[in-house]
């Protein structure tokens, strides 16, 4: 199979194009993680595509598959994008909480056709530009996300996650807490409490500045999920680990260094776009096209 290959930015971004129609599951996983970390994202375009198709990939690239408990399912893999329709600040998936991924996978079904684009911010070369003294305040010092979250979504991710695993919940209903602790087994800083109402309180504890899970000769980037939505859930608390808030100012000096480093997918039918989730942050312009239609995935890396 030969591929065309092109940047996306000239900072970060690989355009990847077969030069005749090709399947999406001819891609090599090996490569793709190369690429991954000498790019940061990839987009692959004009391959044959559907939704089995990408979910095919994403199985096929991955040890493991994840999840967003809130989100509308289409098999075992995708979920539907449908966090309403306005703007989504950067974040790296699930990256204020302890269940982090990974690889962050999207599938277009419906391009839009007008604005609605999904934003890309590389880390790396946000990093490279803080000011020192931003670079230092958040070197220095850990971020604390703390959270509630119901009942039926910590036990719904927690059944999904362990679906395939020995001795697997045999149903929801069937989730207890040691379930869900289990799959924090191997990551720092997670602290998760029930509570009476069977909801869970967690705090995660994490640098706003880390290498990249792929490679550690990617060097430190700027990425985390302190910009973040909260779709679907009860919005966390964001403070440094000591407790002591995260200075307004401060914000604003590195979100406008992000900006700069900020640019749309620029969606095409039957794009699928890879993001390496520790490095690369992404968020959402407002919707300005409900009809568009986004499938996402989240995973682990082999």
């Amino acid at each position: 199979m030969k591929l065309l290959t092109s940047p996306h930015t000239a900072h970060a971004g690989l355009i990847v194009v077969p030069e005749r129609p090709q399947a999406l599951h001819a891609l090599e996983p090996g490569m793709l993680k190369q690429w991954l970390i000498t790019h940061g994202y990839l987009v692959l375009r004009g391959f044959d595509h559907s939704i089995d198709a990408f979910s095919r990939l994403v199985r096929q690239s991955s040890s493991r598959i994840s999840l967003d408990p809130a989100r509308s399912f289409d098999g075992d893999t995708a979920q539907k994008v449908d966090a309403g329709l306005g703007a989504v600040g950067l974040h790296c998936e699930n990256g204020n909480s302890p269940f982090w991924p990974d690889l962050c996978w999207f599938y277009c079904q419906v391009p839009p056709a007008r604005g609605s684009q999904t934003t890309l911010c590389d880390g790396k070369a946000v990093y490279g530009h803080l000011a020192p003294e931003h670079r230092a305040a958040f070197s220095e010092r850990d971020i604390l996300y703390a959270r509630r979250v119901e009942a039926i979504k910590w036990k719904t991710y927690a059944f999904h996650a362990l679906a395939h695993s020995e001795g697997a919940p045999a149903c929801i209903e069937s989730v207890v807490l040691q379930d869900l602790v289990s799959l924090t087994a191997g990551t720092p800083g997670a602290q998760i409490e029930l509570n009476a109402d069977d909801s869970i309180t967690y705090r995660f504890r994490t640098p706003a500045v880390r290498n990249s899970r792929l490679s550690d000769e990617i060097g430190p980037s700027f990425a985390n999920s302190i910009f973040g939505p909260s779709n679907h859930y009860e919005a966390p608390r964001i403070t440094f680990a000591d407790g002591e808030p995260i200075d307004p100012q401060l914000l604003l000096a590195v979100e406008a260094v992000c900006e700069r480093f900020t640019v749309d997918v620029g969606w095409q039918h039957g794009d699928v776009v890879l993001i390496d989730n520790t490095r690369v942050m992404h968020g959402r312009r407002a919707i300005d096209d409900p009809a568009r239609t986004i499938f996402n995935a989240l995973s682990y890396a082999h």
